[in-house]
């Protein structure tokens, strides 16, 4: 099956953001950024990021079986990247270093994050450094408004004073994974009135 894959100005800008961010791992401040367009001109961003997806598993990509309508409509007016990587094949690791720009064994996140025993035992911390560069920080300080909606898991619900969203720069979220009210997830949808 051939995919159809058409650029669009905004994608250009977040990959763009995405390497700016990177190429900045080595501060600890925010970058200036003045140079980002007014705000009419600038472009919106949505990123969505799934975990243990294959290729095949979109209806877009030809599988006989699972329809999945509005991420095909995406793929045809968005752009489709059909060769991608993350730095880990694990939720909180890959998640890290989406919204930091930095490896993730850099922050000492090399697997999911857990207990807080289970997470000592692996030398890990608790929940993602406040202090690491952040995508969305870097947004707000360029006048975007920033949201998270989905799993989080940059922290988790089993530790009740774990960072929320809210303190790594997004203005507004609605998250399971994390510190506080958990958005309503799989089956548990259902139940919502």
């Amino acid at each position: 099956m051939t995919a159809i894959v058409k650029q669009k100005s905004w994608l250009i800008v977040l990959l763009g953001a995405v390497l700016a961010l990177q190429s900045l791992t080595a501060m600890s401040r925010v970058p200036n950024l003045a140079a980002i367009p007014a705000q009419a001109e600038r472009p919106n961003i949505l990123f969505i990021f799934t975990d243990d997806w294959g290729w095949g598993d979109l209806s877009c990509h030809g599988h006989p079986y699972v329809k999945t309508p509005n991420i095909d409509r995406l793929a045809v007016e968005g752009t489709d990247f059909q060769r991608f990587t993350v730095a880990s094949g694990v939720c909180s690791p890959s998640r890290a270093a989406v919204v930091t720009g930095q490896f993730p064994a850099r922050l000492n996140i090399d697997g999911h994050f857990a207990w807080v025993d289970d997470n000592a035992r692996r030398g890990m911390p608790d929940w993602l450094d406040l202090n690491a560069p952040f995508l969305p920080r870097m947004l707000q300080a360029g006048g975007y408004a920033t949201a998270h909606f989905g799993k989080w898991h940059l922290a988790n619900n089993m530790i009740p004073d774990s960072p929320a969203p809210g303190e790594y720069g997004y203005d507004v979220y609605g998250a399971f994974n994390c510190s506080g009210e958990q958005m309503p997830v799989h089956e548990d949808a259902l139940h919502v009135l």
